[in-house]
């Protein structure tokens, strides 16, 4: 991963570092390092392409809060782990996506479990793609466009979220082998749905993206199990 360590605190830096580098040990990560003293100093000389940046709240020309604002202007993906000794600025890292907070001082177990969390979110935001066949061409589709799949007449549909819908000519049984280990449900023997953009459920039916779609009785309480330990997962 490409990390900055936002702080003003030399030793504090170091800690960081070597909390990461443990952690990453662990998982078989190999990573790329930046380190700043201040978060003016940081935005003026943003590397670019970050995976995670770790900002200290209390710093002397730029606080994390006022750097956080300022970076997501131009990077509203970029991972971002609060480090304070003030807890009461926590609910302020909502306002710019924070993934979580470390108070200090910071004990190796909580950077763990911490880390585990934002990993999970790095993971999900990590664009993935669904090839499929078009007739004779191949199709590159974002999986997190795709918003439910539905096998109609001949032809096997793909729904994309703000896009036309496309047809592919594979089965949606060999869609559904390809989305092994995606967040998909096979909700009705018709139609595979994203997990993520379902929006209500009904008694036999579910909303997604705005479309109302049916849901078998046969399949209902596997669905509700699934979606239930998925969305757990993302808390």
């Amino acid at each position: 991963m490409r990390i900055a360590i936002v702080e003003d605190e030399e030793k504090e830096r170091s800690r960081v570092k070597d909390y990461v580098e443990a952690w990453s040990a662990q998982k078989g990560f190999e990573n790329e390092y930046f380190f700043f003293e201040d978060g003016m100093f940081f935005l003026e000389n943003y590397p670019g392409r970050l995976d995670l940046v770790f900002l200290d709240i209390e710093m002397k020309y730029m606080d994390g809060i006022r750097t956080a604002h300022e970076l997501r202007k131009f990077d509203p993906h970029v991972q971002l782990l609060f480090v304070t000794r003030m807890i009461q600025y926590a609910l302020e890292g909502y306002s710019v996506d924070a993934a979580d907070f470390l108070v200090k001082p910071i004990r190796y177990p909580v950077f763990c479990s911490c880390m585990d969390r934002v990993l999970g979110k790095i993971e999900r935001d990590t664009p993935r793609f669904l090839m499929t066949k078009h007739g004779r061409e191949e199709v590159c589709c974002p999986i997190w466009q795709v918003t439910y799949i539905e096998a109609l007449r001949k032809q096997t549909i793909l729904h994309r979220k703000e896009q036309e819908a496309i047809s592919s000519s594979e089965t949606l049984t060999a869609l559904e082998e390809k989305l092994d280990g995606e967040p998909f449900f096979r909700c009705h023997k018709s139609i595979l749905v994203n997990l993520n953009h379902i929006q209500n459920i009904g008694t036999t039916d579910v909303i997604v993206d705005g479309q109302l779609l049916p849901v078998s009785k046969y399949r209902k309480k596997e669905f509700m199990q699934t979606l239930a330990n998925y969305r757990g997962r993302m808390l």
